[in-house]
Parts: structure tokens; C-alpha cells; sequence
């Protein structure tokens, strides 16, 4: 049974603020409420930390193998969440979703090859792409009124006359909060298989997803699958980031063995063990846990888009804790992160660090206690309402 949000955010909420998490420390010297870095104010299950505990107490430092019933847990959890298991021998491990990026690409392209992606998109995406020496190719999603959409069109034209080796899919997306539904995700992984296209998909915000909409693991349509290789973690979905710990699942052989040659090559791919335990037991323990945290993010979302959405425009949050914000209205020639900033003391994520033509945007962390929420849209408020004036 789920826990409602004053009861979960009492039991799990955690003040960070005097920490050094990446995220509240930035926070605590521009004197900002922090919304930005993509994790969580909240702490995990006490039985996940409890056989953590266990593990550090009996001080087994040594070098450590996966729990022998790993794959079994983490496909349980896979079919239970996801309607999909994996087969053990395409799994192959990175410590987390960006270094996955870099390493199929180095691995399976070559210097000036094109890779597309749909922009405005999470930037390693396209930092990944530039700092290996391949060609960057942006296919711009349609805004549909908040509802942003693939432009297929677009992207095939781009395929063929870039001739586009990879497309890297964000799903869901970040930072447009986009579930795909498999209708969209058919269509465009028809239109790749057509032309010969690798599809990366990164899924690591596939556990996040609000009311009235479900996630479709790009493996799950088994007709592209050979095209098809999944980045699917947790981290995102128990804010685990410093458990640097992520699956790269790959069911084609031929682009399986390359992979693997190539972290060899580089001495990568081995798992770490103690790592990959705060996703073992979370996938075990962690279940209620999760349900409670959407419904937390879903409340915090309503909260917002209510009191807001009269004055400014925003995605429809269908998936992930981050909802992307236009600020155009208000923020004159200022971007939208500086205006929040400056006027409202809340530190985001600026819409140009994932698209230059974003700059009135801004990203906006939900994975927080409702207070903080309500602080948050008390100030916007203000603001809106004096530049009204």
C-alpha cells in the first residue's frame, strides 16, 4: 500500500542542505532553493540501507562477484515493473548511463560518423557525440502545446543525407518529460531498422512515470531488437548516482562483441560488486518505496502546473521528475535559470545548456519535498505578479 506524501516525505525527506551533495552545496552558496541536478532529497528503504549496513559491518573489502541470484532479481523486478526480462548474456555493465554513451559510440562507430539526436536533449548527449570526433546531427522535436513530438520526416531526411550510423533515444526524455508510447517508438525504430540505424536507448527515468501513461522498453518490441541496445539502471529511480553501477543491454552478437572488445580494450566493463548492491536490494525491497515516490512527484507536479500554468507555459510531464518550464513572459532578456535566480533565489537547470534556442526554459526538479515545491511556485508567484503590474 502506498504511503500518502505527508507520510512519506516525514518518513524519507532528508535536509541535504549542510552536505556535500553536488546539488544543495551549489544551493547553499548562491543562497538559492536547489531544483537542479536530476536526483532526490529523499533517503532509501530502511531495509536497503539495513543490508547495506550488514555488508560494510563485516568488512569483506576484498574483491567481490554479483550476488549469484542477481540476474534472477533484477528480472523479477523487470518483469514485475516493466513487463520485460532480459537474457544475462547481452548484459554488459558501466558505471552509469553517460559512460555507456561514450563507450557505444566508440565502440560501434567510427571518427566522423553522424549521430542523430531529437533536441532540446540532456547535453552529454551531445557532448558524448563531439568529444569523439563524430558528427553531431539534431533532429528538433515539434512543440505541440507542451506535448513535444518526433518530426519523422525530419529525421529520416537527416538519416539519408547524413548518412546516420547511431540515434541516440532518450526514453523517457529529458529534459521534455516524454513517454513515448509504442506507436512512436514503432515508427521510429522502423524508419532506423529501414536505414540501418543503431538505435542507444537510454531508459534510466523508466521507472518514473505519472498517472494515465506506462513505459515501453525499447527491447520490448522484439521485431527492432537487433537494432536495439537498452541503457537501463536504477539510479535515477532510488537516486543512487553515487553507486556508479548501470546495465548496456545488447541482443545483437555481432554489436555484442564489439562492445566487449572494446572494453577490454580499455580495461572497462568489470562490475563493481558493492556498487551494484544498492540496486540488488532495491530491486527486492524497494517496490513500495517507488510507488510512493511517483505519487509524491505526481502531487508536486499538479501543485505546480495548477497555481502556474495560468502565467507560463510547460511540458505535460508524462515521465521522469523534471519538468521543463518557459519563463518568456517574465524573464525579459534575461534566460530563465538567471531570472529564477536573481529574482526568485531558486537555482535550475538554464533551457540552453539543452538547446540554445531554450534560453526563456528552464528544467525544474520535482524529487523534492512538497514545502520545498510550495516555496518554490510562492516565489515565481510573486514575481509574475509585480512584472504584471
Amino acid at each position: 500500500m502506498n504511503m500518502d506524501s505527508k507520510t512519506f516525505t516525514e518518513k524519507y525527506y532528508i535536509d541535504r542542505s549542510k552536505q556535500n551533495t553536488v546539488k544543495w552545496q551549489r544551493g547553499r552558496k548562491l543562497k538559492a532553493l536547489p531544483l537542479w541536478v536530476a536526483d532526490m532529497d529523499f533517503k532509501d528503504d530502511e531495509r536497503v540501507i539495513e543490508k547495506l549496513e550488514e555488508f560494510i559491518r563485516f568488512g569483506d573489502y576484498g574483491y567481490n562477484n554479483l550476488p549469484e541470484d542477481y540476474y534472477k532479481v533484477y528480472n523479477n523486478y523487470q518483469l514485475e515493473r516493466n513487463g520485460i526480462t532480459y537474457k544475462q548474456e547481452h548484459i554488459r555493465f558501466t558505471r552509469g548511463a553517460v559512460d555507456a554513451l561514450h563507450q557505444l559510440v566508440c565502440a560501434l562507430t567510427e571518427k566522423g560518423d553522424a549521430i542523430l539526436i531529437n533536441t532540446p536533449l540532456y547535453p552529454p548527449f551531445k557532448g558524448t557525440i563531439s568529444s569523439t570526433k563524430r558528427k553531431v546531427v539534431e533532429s528538433k522535436m515539434i512543440n505541440e502545446n507542451g506535448h513535444f513530438v518526433l518530426n519523422y520526416k525530419d529525421i529520416e531526411k537527416k538519416i539519408i543525407r547524413n548518412k546516420v550510423k547511431m540515434l541516440m533515444l532518450c526514453s523517457p526524455h529529458n529534459p521534455l518529460g516524454r513517454v513515448f508510447s509504442k506507436a512512436e517508438l514503432e515508427k521510429l525504430f522502423a524508419l532506423c531498422k529501414k536505414n540501418k540505424v543503431i538505435i542507444v536507448a537510454d531508459e534510466v527515468h523508466g521507472d518514473i512515470i505519472m498517472k494515465g501513461h506506462s513505459f515501453t522498453p525499447a527491447l520490448s518490441l522484439k521485431k527492432y531488437q537487433n537494432n536495439i541496445i537498452s541503457i537501463n539502471a536504477v539510479s535515477k529511480t532510488f537516486s543512487l548516482a553515487v553507486y556508479s553501477h548501470c546495465h548496456v543491454v545488447i541482443p545483437n552478437n555481432s554489436l555484442r562483441k564489439k562492445f566487449i572488445a572494446y572494453q577490454q580494450s580499455i580495461h572497462a566493463g568489470s562490475v563493481n560488486a558493492f556498487n551494484a548492491l544498492a540496486s540488488y536490494y532495491n530491486f527486492q525491497y524497494g517496490k513500495e518505496w517507488l510507488d510512493s515516490v511517483n505519487e509524491l512527484i505526481y502531487e508536486n507536479y499538479c501543485y505546480f502546473k495548477d497555481k502556474l500554468s495560468a502565467y507560463l507555459k510547460m511540458c505535460d510531464l508524462e515521465g521522469s521528475y523534471l519538468l521543463f518550464v518557459n519563463l518568456a513572459p517574465y524573464c525579459g532578456e534575461m534566460s530563465g535559470a538567471d531570472f529564477l535566480l536573481e529574482k526568485c533565489h531558486l537555482l535550475v537547470n538554464p533551457g540552453e545548456s539543452f538547446d540554445p534556442d531554450y534560453r526563456s526554459w528552464v528544467r525544474i526538479n520535482l524529487a523534492t519535498s512538497p514545502a520545498n515545491i510550495r516555496k518554490a511556485v510562492k516565489t515565481i508567484l510573486k514575481q509574475i505578479k509585480e512584472n504584471s503590474l
